[in-house]
């Protein structure tokens, strides 16, 4: 990691700054701050002075453009942060090409997004929206609905987002199977490498994918992936829209070998007005958003200002990314 410079200039948020100036001072006195307001690049002229910037969430995805463009010409960067977990955006890449170091907010939605997931397979499991329908029509109809207690659920990423799906699956009485590329041994379930992934997939009722998107896991998720799953299973995708085929998983939900899906992430955001993804009444969609929750947003700034104390005693900072 680059040494720190005595005054550390730093590019971040109005928003992040009024809520952590203290905390950085208090690590930092001499820090001086380049306040990112409104949508515009900051001036040309302090650009060459910044050593650190904060990707934070409040920027994202309303007004990211001038914090971009201001980071990509900050040619004296040291270090960014990033509230994200997933950096394979070719904006990420790039910085770490260049020399920056790049650290991300892995684990700071994890909980959030696994809770978000256990809500797409209680209301699917549920099929909530027939009862949110007799509601809004005034019926008094019952339906019966499967248990989660004992069905097999399958996660596929064992990253901090899996493991906290497959800990609450667990809670929830569900037979938990997990997949990743190098198991541990200390996660919440029984847990394989990906050269058993069919054979996981194929005792699954329900799988959750929570990978990152990376050249071996584009379209994972293909026609023949799909046909390994059970008839009659569950697809959840929170990781990326890229992992999937979605012409695929169109095809198997239409002809009911998948009895519904939950999806969070898409190939294309936003999710085009055309897709048949959206008429499905056995698919939810939410809008990328199943880790935004307030906590998780002051957990990454945590994390940040954690790093910060690391960068400027010249120490490893937490979750660097490396390619």
């Amino acid at each position: 990691m680059s040494k720190s410079v005595t005054a550390p200039v730093l590019l971040i948020s109005d928003t992040v700054w009024e809520r952590r100036a203290n905390e950085i001072l208090a690590i930092a006195p001499d820090t001086q701050p380049i306040i990112y307001v409104g949508d515009e690049p900051v001036a040309d002229d302090l650009l060459p002075t910044i050593d650190i910037a904060f990707f934070s969430s409040d920027v994202w995805p309303d007004r990211p453009r001038g914090l971009v463009i201001s980071i990509l010409k900050a040619t004296h960067l040291k270090w960014m942060h990033t509230f994200s977990a997933g950096v394979d955006s070719p904006f990420f890449i790039d910085l770490i090409k260049k020399g920056v170091t790049l650290t991300n907010s892995s684990g700071a939605a994890a909980s959030p997004i696994a809770q978000t997931a256990i809500l797409y397979m209680l209301a699917l499991s549920r099929n909530v929206r027939a009862w949110f329908e007799h509601q809004d029509n005034k019926e008094w109809e019952r339906h019966e609905f499967t248990e989660l207690d004992g069905a097999r659920l399958a996660v596929i990423g064992m990253g901090p987002i899996g493991e906290e799906i497959a800990r609450l699956g667990v809670a929830l009485n569900m037979q938990v199977e997990g997949i990743r590329r190098s198991p541990t041994g200390h996660e919440p379930c029984p847990t394989f490498g990906f050269d058993q992934l069919s054979e996981v997939l194929g005792r699954a009722d329900w799988v959750a994918l929570a990978l990152p998107l990376t050249p071996d896991t584009q379209n994972l998720f293909d026609q023949q992936q799909f046909a390994r799953m059970k008839t009659g299973a569950h697809f959840i995708n929170v990781g990326r829209g890229e992992l999937v085929d979605e012409s695929a998983l169109i095809s198997a939900l239409n002809s009911q070998h998948l009895a519904g899906a939950a999806l969070d992430v898409f190939a294309t955001e936003p999710l085009p007005e055309d897709s048949p993804l959206w008429s499905m009444p056995n698919v939810i969609i939410t809008p990328h958003s199943s880790g935004a929750s307030k906590k998780s947003e002051l957990r990454a700034e945590e994390l940040f200002v954690s790093n910060f104390a690391l960068f400027v005693e010249n120490k490893t900072m937490h979750n660097v990314v490396t390619i």
